[in-house]
């Protein structure tokens, strides 16, 4: 019972804390029962509650992967994942988060959700049911089911028969991770499965080309995912991809760019590029915040079209004074001749393997003088052996690289670290490509000419990335 007795206390310590900054900012704590409200995360801002919740979180699922038998605990826990994410899928697709919308919080019985999307009820009722044993829905009683705080999140706002007449529209103007997830469930899911078929095999294995990854086993051709969306007949699924990546965004504050580097000292004028940088989201509150700057948003001709509409939109002055220039740049290519003071990128090395994110960093060292900074804003693997928190182990540590580690027992890395992994296996299955520990980071940008000075990090405990600030060798 040892080994029990600082679980429990890390949840005892844990829970008692998120009380006590319930009652002092009087933000509850969620209710499982209820739908998602964003006002129910409220209680997350403040710190102490934050890390009292991954605690109590980290230790609960130690006990029972502790105290589950062996082999129910391997199955259950993950050899049965593939069928819990194929019964999310049909409940996702089938609409059934919507008719409980509908239905409130009484529920609706299965029999009614099958008339109005058409599944066949005893079918239903068992995915359901197998659903709410890992709560997601709830069954109030016997085949009758509603939402909670999990199934709700896939909710698209629409009416039922709306989504149901027109699914390919489903997630337009939708908000929260319905897009996303569906993304998951569909290519990625299906991706995974040949996973083992795609490392063992000689010719792929090996291989770092994005047409050779999992999901171009699945698929059957050398492919990658980019082309693969462009291809006749794959438009919903390369338009569902788009609002997915836009509601990731809005997971991911923009407005944490502000805490990539101390943006106010820099020189008047000093100019910034975004490289590979979308529509410019992230420029947006730099150049709103440090209207000083000039700022360079630079992507590929579709998506910078689609850019000019978003600046004039969010910030037309800053387009009109010539404070943001929109930019039609691959960043494989060489980058024009000007003086930058700092390059940004973000999450745009993690799509890719090393020897392509090589190219890519060499044409920026290229292109910069001897007091240019690299920003690049990427997340960080952390090892899930526990590391020396020891003074004189972590001297000479590039400030900012060393990550605070959860108390022992749990795994070290309990906080952040099961998102930014399962992060890194889509980079794995979908485009060869991954999330890197810091030390993989640190000598990739090294062998490009790059050292990083720092690691700055977003005060928000919600934004997945890191700050690597690096100069030119």
């Amino acid at each position: 019972m040892a080994s029990l007795a600082p679980l429990l206390e890390l949840i005892n310590t844990g829970i008692a804390n998120l009380q006590s900054v319930e009652k002092k900012n009087n933000t509850p704590i969620p209710n499982l029962s209820q739908p998602f409200h964003p006002a129910s995360e409220a209680f997350r801002a403040d710190p102490v509650a934050a890390e009292a919740a991954a605690h109590v979180v980290a230790a609960a699922l130690q006990l029972v992967a502790t105290l589950s038998p062996p082999v129910e605990g391997l199955y259950t826990l993950a050899a049965a994942g593939s069928f819990k994410t194929a019964a999310l899928r049909v409940a996702h697709e089938s609409n059934v988060t919507e008719i409980l919308r509908e239905a409130g919080p009484q529920g609706l019985h299965v029999k009614d959700v099958a008339q109005k999307n058409g599944l066949d009820e005893k079918k239903l009722d068992r995915i359901l049911r197998y659903l709410s044993s890992t709560h997601i829905y709830e069954e109030v009683e016997p085949n009758v089911f509603r939402n909670n705080r999990l199934s709700s999140l896939l909710d698209s706002g629409k009416p039922s028969a709306d989504v149901i007449s027109s699914p390919t529209t489903k997630f337009d103007g939708a908000m929260g991770p319905g897009a996303l997830v569906a993304h998951h469930l569909d290519e990625l899911t299906h991706s995974a499965a040949y996973t083992w078929e795609n490392l063992s095999d000689p010719k792929t294995g090996h291989s770092y080309r994005s047409d050779q990854c999992p999901m171009s086993t699945h698929l059957g051709r050398e492919i990658n995912c980019w082309d693969y969306f462009c291809e006749p007949g794959q438009e919903f699924r390369r338009h569902r991809f788009d609002l997915a990546m836009k509601g990731m965004q809005s997971l991911q504050p923009a407005a944490a760019v502000l805490d990539g580097l101390e943006w106010g000292k820099l020189p008047k004028g000093s100019t910034v590029v975004d490289v590979g940088g979308g529509i410019g989201t992230y420029m947006a509150p730099l150049a709103e915040n440090f209207p000083e700057l000039k700022i360079v948003v630079q992507d590929l001709p579709k998506t910078i079209q689609n850019a000019h509409e978003f600046w004039a939109e969010t910030n037309p002055q800053a387009v009109a004074e010539k404070r943001v220039s929109l930019e039609e740049q691959s960043f494989f290519d060489a980058q024009p001749e000007r003086d930058v003071d700092v390059f940004f990128m973000k999450s745009i090395i993690h799509d890719w393997a090393d020897s392509d994110s090589k190219k890519i960093l060499t044409q920026l060292r290229k292109a910069a003088g001897k007091n240019t900074k690299l920003v690049l804003a990427e997340s960080i693997i952390p090892y899930t052996s526990r590391m020396s928190e020891e003074a004189a182990d972590i001297k000479g540590r590039v400030p900012g690289s060393v990550h605070k580690q959860a108390p022992a027992p749990l795994l070290p890395n309990s906080r952040s670290g099961p998102m930014v992994m399962t992060a890194d296996m889509v980079m794995l299955i979908g485009l060869a490509g991954q999330e890197r520990t810091f030390d993989h980071m640190q000598a990739l940008l090294l062998s490009t000419g790059w050292k990083v000075e720092e690691v700055r990090h977003p005060a928000s405990e919600h934004v997945m990335y890191s700050f690597y600030v690096s100069s030119p060798v």
